[in-house]
């Protein structure tokens, strides 16, 4: 495999942090409604907004336990998961509503990354996998990652992808009337392979699974979360090399790195999102988790690494089309009010109020 041809495309001098207090940042989105990006701490519990056209964010507790991602409603709210279970969640009064539990009779388990996949037919499947809080106590050939869709017309989780250890980098496309899936499982010793399956609608089964990247081809660092981007018009699965500080794409076909954005150095990337700055360029979004290893700290971050102007990248992350609302699944259930709390811009230098250390 050879290095990616356009090199660095992040403006990686004129990055600027959001947060470096995070426990795991993960799943960030760009909602296309409000322009903002959202994103969540996992062992806080917490969903983050980061709005570029005021340069400004805020947090909100949910106070469910872990939070493992969310992704973008078709009425610009916010369908997420966490161990109580699956939530809808609208960012403009702080209203929060469970749906359907998760996994309840796993409780070793939680749910984790989430994801939509735009199907060939236009309408869309929102995807979660969940894996064990505790990896370090599974079986030798204990797998009990499993991959669900959840059904738009019921909110039910039906399993689509099991026999994992942990999944994550959950993806996918349509090309050709087929439904293209990725999914990035690492085994309880760290071993990782990408995954590469169609996805029938109609029966809502996987099939044609094939192996999409190795460890060896992976350019360091274990995959954790990915999404569907074009680079200059080619389409891509944009990873997030965790033990790394880039974001590595691989053209969708060939498997083959075009391009990569670094984050700054010392830290271990979960997930990547793109968007748009107040006058439109092209920004990354880029998380990281909390770690220490042989005494070296890496931080738990949010940060924004703008894009070269030369470079065209367009995000394929598709609204949850054919869902419910936040009004329809609020429907009859009881509404929480969160209040918000204002996040204030670290300095490069700022590493006070670090978060706990990570459970094993």
């Amino acid at each position: 495999m050879t290095d990616e041809p356009l090199g660095n495309i992040g403006k990686s001098d004129e990055a600027f942090f959001i947060a470096k207090d995070l426990k795991t940042g993960e799943t960030p989105m760009f909602n296309p409604f409000d322009k903002c990006f959202y994103y969540v701490d996992i062992e806080a519990g917490d969903i983050h907004q980061y709005n570029p056209q005021s340069n400004s964010a805020q947090k909100w507790s949910i106070d469910k336990g872990m939070v493992g991602g969310i992704v973008i409603n078709n009425d610009g709210t916010l369908i997420g998961n966490c161990q109580e279970g699956l939530f809808a969640f609208d960012p403009d009064n702080g209203s929060l509503v469970m749906s359907h539990p998760i996994e309840p009779d796993k409780p070793n388990n939680r749910p984790n990354d989430m994801n939509i996949i735009e199907l060939a037919d236009g309408t869309t499947r929102t995807v979660i996998g969940c894996i064990p809080i505790d990896r370090t106590i599974v079986e030798k050939d204990e797998k009990p990652g499993i991959v669900y869709v959840v059904k738009p017309d019921t909110l039910e989780l039906k399993s689509i992808w099991d026999n994992h250890v942990t999944s994550n980098a959950l993806c996918g496309f349509s090309k050709d009337a087929e439904n293209i899936m990725f999914l990035a499982e690492t085994d309880r010793n760290h071993s990782p392979t990408v995954w590469k399956a169609n996805y029938n609608a109609d029966t809502e089964e996987i099939n044609n699974i094939e192996i999409f990247l190795t460890r060896a081809e992976l350019q360091g660092g274990r995959p954790d979360g990915a999404s569907i981007i074009t680079v200059n018009d080619k389409t891509s699965i944009a990873i997030a090399a965790l033990d790394t500080n880039k974001i590595i794409a691989y053209d969708a076909e060939t498997a083959e790195p075009i391009m990569r954005v670094e984050a700054p150095e010392n830290l271990t990337l979960t997930h990547a999102a793109f968007g748009t700055d107040a006058n439109g360029k092209t920004i990354c979004l880029i998380t990281s988790r909390w770690q220490n290893v042989d005494n070296n700290e890496m931080l738990g971050v949010s940060v924004i690494v703008p894009i070269r102007d030369d470079i065209k990248i367009t995000p394929q992350a598709p609204v949850a089309k054919g869902y419910p609302t936040f009004t329809e699944i609020a429907l009859g259930k009881n509404v929480e009010h969160i209040t918000p709390k204002p996040v204030i811009f670290p300095t490069v230098n700022d590493t006070e109020n670090q978060p706990a250390p990570l459970m094993p």
